[in-house]
């Protein structure tokens, strides 16, 4: 079997993970692995990880350019595959609302299919409110994974604070939800420490109907 260069292998999956602005939790999370296992790989400990085929194909590469470095680094996505996502009902874009309205236990009988959301945990909500209408205008729906729960600066979550939920922009420095709206009425809400608030899932697509 041809021999692999594991500082190089790994330099290569870092860069590709890094292009796509992705975090190593992210990635981990939807190719099925742990985010050590990741790390590993990136800090040159792995030869071939069981994963190769789908790191190469959430990063829009091939096994070879990442093991070798050999042929095209950019490989043409896929045929679509489709996800079903349950709608469960909607999430507060402003104001913090409660979740007994937003993210009810058992699961919708509304279905929505999507195509190459990767691997995740998903779920649908319909937005309530103008406070993220930058990229989400009242009445879209959003895509949760809530396998992905790391945090990210300047991605898109939505998350509980004090018992209730809420649709906002992560920003560390610092750590607050941060609104992405049109409307100057919504507010930055502050966090003093990471036990006053939880994260339900981050966003991972916005939907709209015209």
């Amino acid at each position: 079997m041809k021999p692999v260069d594991k500082i190089a292998f790994g330099r290569r999956l870092a860069q590709r993970r890094q292009l796509i602005q992705l975090s190593q939790g992210a990635l981990a999370s939807r190719v099925g692995m742990r985010q050590q296992g990741v790390a590993s790989i990136e800090a040159g400990e792995v030869e071939r990880p069981g994963k190769l085929r789908e790191l190469a194909k959430e990063l829009g590469t091939t096994e070879q350019w990442l093991l070798w470095k050999e042929g095209p680094e950019n490989e043409p996505p896929p045929l679509a595959y489709i996800t079903q996502v349950p709608l469960l009902s909607w999430v507060s874009a402003g104001p913090l609302a409660d979740p007994q309205a937003q993210v009810p236990a058992h699961e919708s009988d509304r279905q929505l299919f999507f195509s190459d959301l990767g691997a995740g945990d998903f779920f649908a909500l319909e937005v309530n409110g103008d406070s993220m209408n930058r990229v989400s205008p009242p009445g879209s729906i959003i895509v949760v994974n809530r396998a992905d729960r790391e945090l990210v600066a300047n991605r898109c979550y939505v998350f509980m604070e004090r018992g209730e939920t809420t649709y906002k922009r992560w920003e560390p420095d610092p750590a607050r939800l941060e609104p992405w709206s049109t409307n100057d009425n919504h507010k930055p809400q502050y966090i003093k420490g990471k036990r006053d608030f939880s994260v339900v899932g981050r966003v991972r697509r916005t939907v709209l109907d015209l």
